[in-house]
């Protein structure tokens, strides 16, 4: 038997494995006093950097404060609590039509970063890159060369779940997300949900919408710390982000993926607006990476 409960404006059906607490709120973000004490810091060298540039003054001294907007953006991981569970992003599948493309990236791969953004920030989830630590791993097996700019490899931990999510439509304008966590020692599913969502809700709605429905079967599984998050509770709103801003996003992935460090500066910073929460963690991300951090641990 089904479980209906309510999750913002629209329900959430349970999978019988996977009974949980109602969540009627999902976090919306809001940039910390710290992160956007750095953003406005980074604006300021930045613009330093582009005086000297236009002044003549040389390149030595243009790369040197480049150095220091790099470390200004680079803000650390949180640390995860004691007991979060340690979590990857397995995939984000799209069964149908969904109204949002870009010619930047897939949606499967926009909205699975927008997850694993939206979980970088959080302490009561430790995120385990997967994607392209697992992708850089094999090729580096393989003995294949790295592409210019790509940072090391790293040593990642063993996660204990892979999150997966399927999205359908399911007709009158609505759409149906799947949401399950299976254990990566044996592959067994522990926990699912299913969330119903906008047929057009845009990537980052989709996302936090993915990231609200992990977060129920983590502590229905008992394995969510309490967290006092610092982003004010807010329902749950299916176009709440300027597309623009989400453009500059998938654009600044699109670069990052590339290991181009300042094309996806340029995109994530752009996005990065006081309510792009997961903008923000990306571009402390790809700092970190340009720093030389791992891709395991970064």
């Amino acid at each position: 038997m089904h479980t209906t409960l309510g999750y913002g404006d629209a329900p959430v059906t349970h999978l019988p494995r996977s009974p949980i607490s109602d969540m009627s709120e999902i976090a919306r973000d809001r940039r910390s006093p710290r992160q956007h004490s750095a953003a406005c810091l980074a604006t300021a060298l930045l613009m330093s950097v582009t005086a000297c540039a236009s002044s003549g003054s040389g390149s030595p001294a243009t790369d040197a404060t480049s150095e220091v907007v790099w470390r200004s953006l680079a803000e650390g991981r949180p640390t995860p609590l004691a007991g979060a569970a340690r979590v990857s992003v397995s995939g984000v599948e799209f069964l149908g039509s969904y109204s949002w493309a870009s010619t930047a990236v897939s949606p499967d791969v926009g909205v699975a970063e927008l997850v694993s953004t939206g979980l970088l920030r959080r302490q009561d989830v430790a995120f385990v890159e997967r994607r392209r630590f697992a992708a850089a791993a094999a090729a580096q097996r393989a003995g294949v060369r790295p592409r210019p700019g790509a940072p090391p490899v790293g040593v990642s931990q063993s996660a204990d779940y892979g999150l997966t999510a399927v999205w359908i439509a399911t007709g009158s304008g609505q759409a149906s997300v799947e949401v399950r966590l299976a254990t990566m020692q044996s592959g067994a599913i522990a926990g699912a949900t299913r969330v119903a969502v906008a047929q057009d809700a845009d990537p980052v709605a989709l996302a936090r919408a993915i990231v609200g429905g992990l977060l129920e079967v983590l502590e229905d599984l008992d394995r969510l710390p309490v967290w006092d998050d610092p982003v004010a509770v807010q329902p749950l709103a299916s176009r709440g982000t300027p597309p623009e801003a989400i453009a500059k996003f998938l654009e600044g992935l699109a670069a990052e993926e590339k290991w181009d460090w300042e094309g996806a500066r340029r995109g994530y910073q752009a996005a990065a607006l006081p309510n792009f929460q997961e903008a923000a963690a990306a571009l402390a991300r790809t700092a970190r990476l340009r720093l030389g951090g791992t891709l395991a641990e970064s």
